[in-house]
Protein backbone atom coordinates (compact mmCIF):
# COMPACT_ATOMS: atom_id res chain seq x y z
CA UNK A 1 0.00 0.00 0.00
CA UNK A 2 1.39 3.27 -1.26
CA UNK A 3 0.49 6.44 1.59
CA UNK A 4 1.04 9.83 0.49
CA UNK A 5 3.07 12.00 2.39
CA UNK A 6 2.45 14.41 4.81
CA UNK A 7 2.81 17.29 3.06
CA UNK A 8 -0.25 16.46 0.77
CA UNK A 9 -1.46 14.71 3.12
CA UNK A 10 -2.32 17.97 5.09
CA UNK A 11 -2.48 20.16 2.08
CA UNK A 12 -6.01 17.57 0.95
CA UNK A 13 -6.93 18.43 4.65
CA UNK A 14 -7.03 22.15 4.47
CA UNK A 15 -8.28 22.04 0.51
CA UNK A 16 -11.60 19.35 2.15
CA UNK A 17 -12.15 21.62 4.79
CA UNK A 18 -12.10 24.90 2.77
CA UNK A 19 -14.27 23.36 0.27
CA UNK A 20 -16.76 21.82 2.76
CA UNK A 21 -20.31 22.30 2.19
CA UNK A 22 -20.72 23.44 5.88
CA UNK A 23 -19.58 26.21 7.30
CA UNK A 24 -16.11 25.76 9.38
CA UNK A 25 -15.18 28.14 12.14
CA UNK A 26 -11.63 28.16 14.67
CA UNK A 27 -12.14 30.08 17.51
CA UNK A 28 -9.50 30.77 20.26
CA UNK A 29 -10.04 30.52 24.19
CA UNK A 30 -10.57 34.37 23.69
CA UNK A 31 -13.51 34.01 21.18
CA UNK A 32 -11.42 35.12 18.38
CA UNK A 33 -11.50 33.31 14.95
CA UNK A 34 -8.00 32.19 13.54
CA UNK A 35 -9.80 30.62 10.72
CA UNK A 36 -13.06 30.49 8.32
CA UNK A 37 -13.61 28.25 5.81
CA UNK A 38 -15.52 29.77 2.14
CA UNK A 39 -18.81 28.22 3.36
CA UNK A 40 -18.63 30.04 6.37
CA UNK A 41 -17.79 32.98 4.76
CA UNK A 42 -20.59 33.14 1.91
CA UNK A 43 -23.05 32.17 4.69
CA UNK A 44 -22.16 34.84 6.69
CA UNK A 45 -21.70 37.85 3.72
CA UNK A 46 -18.45 38.40 4.93
CA UNK A 47 -14.55 37.51 3.58
CA UNK A 48 -13.31 39.84 7.18
CA UNK A 49 -13.57 36.71 9.72
CA UNK A 50 -10.52 36.02 10.75
CA UNK A 51 -9.24 38.01 13.53
CA UNK A 52 -12.98 38.99 14.09
CA UNK A 53 -14.78 38.38 17.53
CA UNK A 54 -17.29 34.78 17.25
CA UNK A 55 -19.83 36.72 19.21
CA UNK A 56 -20.34 39.67 15.80
CA UNK A 57 -21.65 36.44 14.61
CA UNK A 58 -24.53 36.01 17.16
CA UNK A 59 -27.50 37.81 16.74
CA UNK A 60 -28.21 41.32 18.81
CA UNK A 61 -30.86 39.51 21.03
CA UNK A 62 -28.69 37.10 22.19
CA UNK A 63 -24.96 39.05 21.80
CA UNK A 64 -24.64 40.11 25.20
CA UNK A 65 -25.07 36.37 26.94
CA UNK A 66 -22.49 34.84 24.48
CA UNK A 67 -19.10 35.58 26.67
CA UNK A 68 -20.77 33.79 29.50
CA UNK A 69 -22.16 30.73 27.18
CA UNK A 70 -18.40 30.52 26.01
CA UNK A 71 -16.93 31.32 29.26
CA UNK A 72 -18.89 27.93 30.76
CA UNK A 73 -18.36 25.95 27.58
CA UNK A 74 -14.23 26.48 28.28
CA UNK A 75 -14.87 25.51 31.57
CA UNK A 76 -16.43 21.89 30.72
CA UNK A 77 -15.65 21.87 26.55
CA UNK A 78 -16.75 18.14 24.76
CA UNK A 79 -17.81 17.56 21.40
CA UNK A 80 -21.78 17.96 21.42
CA UNK A 81 -24.27 20.35 19.16
CA UNK A 82 -24.45 24.03 20.79
CA UNK A 83 -27.80 24.98 22.26
CA UNK A 84 -29.83 21.92 22.00
CA UNK A 85 -33.77 22.61 21.78
CA UNK A 86 -33.02 26.22 21.07
CA UNK A 87 -33.89 27.97 17.94
CA UNK A 88 -29.89 29.27 16.66
CA UNK A 89 -29.57 32.10 14.12
CA UNK A 90 -26.55 33.12 12.62
CA UNK A 91 -26.01 37.15 12.06
CA UNK A 92 -25.37 38.13 8.26
CA UNK A 93 -23.48 41.32 7.94
CA UNK A 94 -26.03 42.78 5.74
CA UNK A 95 -28.23 42.80 9.28
CA UNK A 96 -30.10 39.74 8.79
CA UNK A 97 -30.45 36.23 10.19
CA UNK A 98 -30.11 32.87 9.09
CA UNK A 99 -31.48 30.20 11.57
CA UNK A 100 -28.21 27.61 11.43
CA UNK A 101 -27.38 24.14 13.42
CA UNK A 102 -23.76 24.38 14.83
CA UNK A 103 -21.73 21.69 16.60
CA UNK A 104 -18.70 22.06 18.96
CA UNK A 105 -15.45 20.28 18.89
CA UNK A 106 -12.65 21.28 21.18
CA UNK A 107 -8.86 20.59 20.57
CA UNK A 108 -5.23 21.54 21.27
CA UNK A 109 -2.65 22.69 19.20
CA UNK A 110 -0.43 24.87 21.14
CA UNK A 111 -3.41 26.54 22.79
CA UNK A 112 -7.27 25.55 23.38
CA UNK A 113 -9.16 26.13 20.25
CA UNK A 114 -12.76 25.03 19.24
CA UNK A 115 -13.99 23.51 16.14
CA UNK A 116 -17.53 25.34 15.08
CA UNK A 117 -19.40 23.72 12.39
CA UNK A 118 -22.14 25.49 11.31
CA UNK A 119 -24.96 24.10 8.66
CA UNK A 120 -27.60 26.63 6.83
CA UNK A 121 -31.23 25.32 7.65
CA UNK A 122 -33.54 27.62 6.23
CA UNK A 123 -34.37 25.33 3.13
CA UNK A 124 -35.25 22.66 5.74
CA UNK A 125 -37.19 24.73 8.00
CA UNK A 126 -39.02 25.75 4.68
CA UNK A 127 -39.88 22.24 3.78
CA UNK A 128 -41.28 21.49 7.79
CA UNK A 129 -43.34 24.30 7.22
CA UNK A 130 -44.54 23.56 3.65
CA UNK A 131 -45.09 19.54 5.05
CA UNK A 132 -47.18 20.92 8.10
CA UNK A 133 -49.55 23.29 5.83
CA UNK A 134 -49.97 20.01 3.77
CA UNK A 135 -51.17 17.95 6.75
CA UNK A 136 -53.16 21.00 7.73
CA UNK A 137 -54.87 20.88 4.60
CA UNK A 138 -55.56 17.40 4.67
CA UNK A 139 -57.12 17.65 7.77
CA UNK A 140 -59.33 20.40 7.09
CA UNK A 141 -60.17 18.58 3.86
CA UNK A 142 -61.12 15.60 5.96
CA UNK A 143 -62.79 17.74 8.33
CA UNK A 144 -65.16 19.54 5.68
CA UNK A 145 -65.60 16.20 4.67
CA UNK A 146 -67.24 14.70 7.86
CA UNK A 147 -69.48 17.70 8.25
CA UNK A 148 -70.46 18.00 4.73
CA UNK A 149 -71.56 14.13 5.55
CA UNK A 150 -73.29 14.87 8.37
CA UNK A 151 -74.83 18.02 7.37
CA UNK A 152 -76.06 16.10 4.45
CA UNK A 153 -77.42 12.87 6.44
CA UNK A 154 -78.81 14.90 8.99
CA UNK A 155 -79.51 18.49 8.98
CA UNK A 156 -80.34 19.13 5.45
CA UNK A 157 -82.47 15.85 5.02
CA UNK A 158 -84.19 17.02 8.55
CA UNK A 159 -85.05 20.32 6.67
CA UNK A 160 -85.97 18.51 3.31
CA UNK A 161 -88.28 16.40 5.25
CA UNK A 162 -89.79 19.62 7.19
CA UNK A 163 -90.07 21.53 4.02
CA UNK A 164 -92.18 18.59 2.30
CA UNK A 165 -94.58 18.24 5.02
CA UNK A 166 -95.05 22.08 5.27
CA UNK A 167 -95.94 21.71 1.49
CA UNK A 168 -98.04 18.91 2.24
CA UNK A 169 -99.90 20.84 4.98
CA UNK A 170 -100.37 23.69 2.24
CA UNK A 171 -102.28 21.82 -0.25
CA UNK A 172 -105.60 21.37 2.59
CA UNK A 173 -105.47 24.69 4.11
CA UNK A 174 -107.02 27.21 2.80
CA UNK A 175 -105.60 29.91 0.74
CA UNK A 176 -104.81 32.62 3.36
CA UNK A 177 -102.90 29.95 5.75
CA UNK A 178 -101.33 28.22 2.19
CA UNK A 179 -100.12 31.35 1.34
CA UNK A 180 -98.46 31.85 4.77
CA UNK A 181 -96.92 28.41 4.62
CA UNK A 182 -95.37 29.21 1.31
CA UNK A 183 -92.92 31.61 2.62
CA UNK A 184 -92.26 29.31 5.34
CA UNK A 185 -91.18 26.88 2.54
CA UNK A 186 -89.29 29.95 0.97
CA UNK A 187 -87.19 30.41 4.34
CA UNK A 188 -86.76 26.49 4.67
CA UNK A 189 -85.41 26.86 1.31
CA UNK A 190 -83.16 29.37 1.91
CA UNK A 191 -81.74 28.04 5.47
CA UNK A 192 -80.50 24.55 3.12
CA UNK A 193 -78.76 26.76 0.89
CA UNK A 194 -77.03 28.99 3.55
CA UNK A 195 -76.00 26.03 5.13
CA UNK A 196 -74.78 24.26 1.86
CA UNK A 197 -72.28 27.49 1.06
CA UNK A 198 -71.34 27.04 4.65
CA UNK A 199 -69.94 23.88 3.87
CA UNK A 200 -68.54 25.38 0.66
CA UNK A 201 -66.67 27.76 1.91
CA UNK A 202 -64.88 25.94 4.38
CA UNK A 203 -61.60 25.72 2.02
CA UNK A 204 -58.75 24.21 2.94
CA UNK A 205 -55.38 25.56 4.52
CA UNK A 206 -52.48 27.31 2.91
CA UNK A 207 -51.05 29.90 1.61
CA UNK A 208 -53.48 31.18 -1.10
CA UNK A 209 -56.41 30.91 1.82
CA UNK A 210 -59.90 29.52 1.52
CA UNK A 211 -61.69 30.96 -1.56
CA UNK A 212 -65.10 31.02 0.53
CA UNK A 213 -63.17 33.70 2.64
CA UNK A 214 -61.58 35.23 -0.27
CA UNK A 215 -65.29 35.94 -1.68
CA UNK A 216 -66.78 36.81 1.31
CA UNK A 217 -64.40 39.45 1.51
CA UNK A 218 -64.99 40.86 -1.80
CA UNK A 219 -68.78 40.60 -0.68
CA UNK A 220 -67.75 43.20 2.32
CA UNK A 221 -65.62 45.67 0.39
CA UNK A 222 -68.60 45.89 -2.37
CA UNK A 223 -70.96 46.03 0.74
CA UNK A 224 -69.29 49.85 1.56
CA UNK A 225 -70.36 50.71 -1.81
CA UNK A 226 -73.66 49.34 -2.39
CA UNK A 227 -75.35 50.60 0.97
CA UNK A 228 -76.56 46.88 1.38
CA UNK A 229 -74.70 43.59 1.93
CA UNK A 230 -74.90 41.28 -1.02
CA UNK A 231 -75.88 37.45 -0.90
CA UNK A 232 -73.67 34.73 -1.64
CA UNK A 233 -74.18 31.34 -2.64
CA UNK A 234 -71.49 28.53 -3.33
CA UNK A 235 -72.92 25.54 -5.09
CA UNK A 236 -70.46 22.48 -5.14
CA UNK A 237 -66.86 22.06 -4.16
CA UNK A 238 -65.66 25.16 -6.32
CA UNK A 239 -62.72 25.41 -4.00
CA UNK A 240 -61.10 22.27 -4.41
CA UNK A 241 -61.49 21.84 -8.49
CA UNK A 242 -60.62 25.35 -9.22
CA UNK A 243 -56.71 26.43 -10.02
CA UNK A 244 -55.25 29.69 -8.89
CA UNK A 245 -55.53 30.69 -12.24
CA UNK A 246 -59.25 30.39 -12.84
CA UNK A 247 -59.93 31.20 -9.32
CA UNK A 248 -58.02 34.56 -9.56
CA UNK A 249 -59.96 35.52 -12.52
CA UNK A 250 -63.14 34.59 -11.14
CA UNK A 251 -62.64 36.78 -8.10
CA UNK A 252 -61.82 39.90 -9.86
CA UNK A 253 -64.83 39.41 -12.07
CA UNK A 254 -66.86 39.05 -8.98
CA UNK A 255 -65.37 42.40 -8.02
CA UNK A 256 -65.84 44.01 -11.01
CA UNK A 257 -69.49 42.83 -11.46
CA UNK A 258 -70.72 44.26 -8.29
CA UNK A 259 -68.91 47.36 -8.85
CA UNK A 260 -70.82 47.65 -11.79
CA UNK A 261 -73.87 47.15 -9.94
CA UNK A 262 -72.59 49.78 -7.42
CA UNK A 263 -72.32 52.30 -10.02
CA UNK A 264 -75.11 51.26 -12.48
CA UNK A 265 -77.71 49.63 -11.11
CA UNK A 266 -79.57 51.80 -8.61
CA UNK A 267 -80.43 48.65 -6.76
CA UNK A 268 -81.43 47.88 -3.51
CA UNK A 269 -80.27 43.92 -3.34
CA UNK A 270 -78.17 41.29 -5.25
CA UNK A 271 -77.12 37.92 -5.27
CA UNK A 272 -74.56 36.37 -6.36
CA UNK A 273 -74.24 32.65 -7.28
CA UNK A 274 -71.59 30.27 -7.72
CA UNK A 275 -71.55 27.00 -9.20
CA UNK A 276 -69.70 23.83 -10.89
CA UNK A 277 -71.54 22.74 -14.23
CA UNK A 278 -69.56 20.06 -15.96
CA UNK A 279 -66.40 21.38 -16.34
CA UNK A 280 -67.08 24.79 -15.85
CA UNK A 281 -67.54 27.41 -13.14
CA UNK A 282 -70.46 29.46 -13.46
CA UNK A 283 -70.93 32.87 -11.36
CA UNK A 284 -74.50 34.64 -11.70
CA UNK A 285 -74.43 38.41 -10.24
CA UNK A 286 -78.07 39.51 -10.49
CA UNK A 287 -80.00 42.62 -9.10
CA UNK A 288 -83.12 44.39 -8.86
CA UNK A 289 -81.82 47.72 -10.03
CA UNK A 290 -82.94 49.48 -13.36
CA UNK A 291 -81.58 47.04 -16.16
CA UNK A 292 -79.01 46.81 -18.65
CA UNK A 293 -79.27 49.22 -21.49
CA UNK A 294 -81.80 47.90 -24.12
CA UNK A 295 -78.76 48.46 -27.35
CA UNK A 296 -75.80 46.31 -26.90
CA UNK A 297 -73.38 49.92 -27.78
CA UNK A 298 -74.18 51.17 -24.44
CA UNK A 299 -73.98 47.75 -22.71
CA UNK A 300 -70.28 47.16 -23.98
CA UNK A 301 -69.02 50.56 -23.41
CA UNK A 302 -70.65 51.88 -20.10
CA UNK A 303 -70.84 48.78 -17.62
CA UNK A 304 -67.29 47.38 -17.98
CA UNK A 305 -68.79 44.03 -19.82
CA UNK A 306 -65.92 43.78 -22.44
CA UNK A 307 -63.39 43.25 -19.65
CA UNK A 308 -65.26 41.03 -18.20
CA UNK A 309 -66.12 38.74 -21.56
CA UNK A 310 -61.99 38.99 -21.73
CA UNK A 311 -61.58 37.38 -18.54
CA UNK A 312 -63.80 35.07 -19.05
CA UNK A 313 -62.71 34.12 -22.93
CA UNK A 314 -59.34 33.48 -21.67
CA UNK A 315 -60.41 30.24 -20.41
CA UNK A 316 -63.02 29.34 -22.73
CA UNK A 317 -65.82 30.80 -21.21
CA UNK A 318 -68.42 33.48 -22.00
CA UNK A 319 -70.04 36.94 -20.17
CA UNK A 320 -73.92 37.89 -20.81
CA UNK A 321 -75.34 40.59 -19.37
CA UNK A 322 -79.73 40.56 -19.63
CA UNK A 323 -82.66 41.81 -18.02
CA UNK A 324 -83.22 39.62 -14.85
CA UNK A 325 -86.83 39.78 -15.33
CA UNK A 326 -87.30 39.24 -19.03
CA UNK A 327 -90.95 39.86 -18.71
CA UNK A 328 -91.22 43.47 -16.87
CA UNK A 329 -87.55 44.39 -18.00
CA UNK A 330 -86.38 44.76 -14.62
CA UNK A 331 -82.81 44.43 -12.61
CA UNK A 332 -79.97 42.82 -14.27
CA UNK A 333 -78.18 39.14 -14.33
CA UNK A 334 -74.72 38.81 -15.33
CA UNK A 335 -73.60 35.49 -16.34
CA UNK A 336 -69.78 34.62 -16.29
CA UNK A 337 -68.46 31.20 -16.75
CA UNK A 338 -65.37 29.72 -17.20
CA UNK A 339 -63.60 26.25 -17.91
CA UNK A 340 -61.18 25.12 -15.49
Amino acid sequence: MTWVTADVDATLLAQAVELAPDGVLIVDHAGIIVYANRSIRELSGSDELVGASVDTLVPDAAREGHAELRRDYAARPTQRPMGVGLELALARRDGTTVPVEISLSPFEHGGDFVIATVRDISERLDNQLRLTAAHEQLSLVAERERIGRDLHDVVLQHLYGTGLSVQAIATTADVSTAGKLEVVVGEVDRIISEVRTIVFTLGPAGSRGALGQELTDVVAQASRLLGFTPALRIEGPVDTVLGDDVRAEMVASMREALGNVARHAHATEAVVVIEIEDDRVVMTVSDNGVGPPLDDATKLGGHGLKNLMSRAAAFGGSCTLEPRDRVAGSGAALRWTARF
